[in-house]
C-alpha cells in the first residue's frame, strides 16, 4: 500500500511538472497594455475614489526584455492629462513596465506584464505628489 501511495504522488508531481502553458495567449494577433499612473494620496497602492491620474513627462517605459528591470534603456513616454498611456499593437509575450527614477512610487518601480492577443492588460502605477 505504501508503495502505491508513493507511486501515485510521484505520478502527480511528474504530470504537474510537465510542459507548462505560457501565461499569455498568442493567436497571431496583437494585444495592448494600458498604463495608468496616479497620485496615491493614501499610499495604499490602489487608485481610490478622488485620487487623480498623474500627467507627467517621460514617466513610463516598456521593454520586451528577458529581465525586469530591463537591461536595455528603452525611452520613457508621457502620460496624458489623466495619467494614461496605451501601448498598442504589441506582440504577445512578457513585457517590463518601468517607472522613471524621478518619482516616489507606492507600487513597484518595475512590473512584469504579460500581453495576450486581442486583450488589453491594465497596469496601475501609484506615485506620491511632490
Amino acid at each position: 500500500m505504501k508503495h502505491f501511495i508513493i507511486f501515485g504522488l510521484l505520478f502527480v508531481l511528474l504530470t504537474a511538472c510537465g510542459e507548462s502553458k505560457p501565461p499569455f495567449t498568442d493567436n497571431g494577433n496583437s494585444g495592448q497594455i494600458k498604463v495608468i499612473v496616479f497620485y496615491d494620496d493614501n499610499k495604499n497602492g490602489v487608485m481610490d475614489s478622488g485620487e487623480t491620474g498623474a500627467q507627467a513627462q517621460s514617466v513610463i517605459s516598456i521593454s520586451q526584455d528577458i529581465s525586469c528591470p530591463p537591461t536595455t534603456n528603452p525611452p520613457f513616454v508621457d502620460t496624458d492629462i489623466n495619467g494614461l498611456h496605451e501601448f498598442k499593437d504589441l506582440k504577445p509575450g512578457k513585457y517590463c513596465i518601468a517607472l522613471s527614477n524621478g518619482y516616489a512610487p507606492i507600487t513597484k518601480m518595475t512590473q512584469e506584464v504579460y500581453v495576450s492577443s486581442e486583450m488589453i492588460t491594465t497596469v496601475m502605477v501609484g506615485i506620491v505628489k511632490q
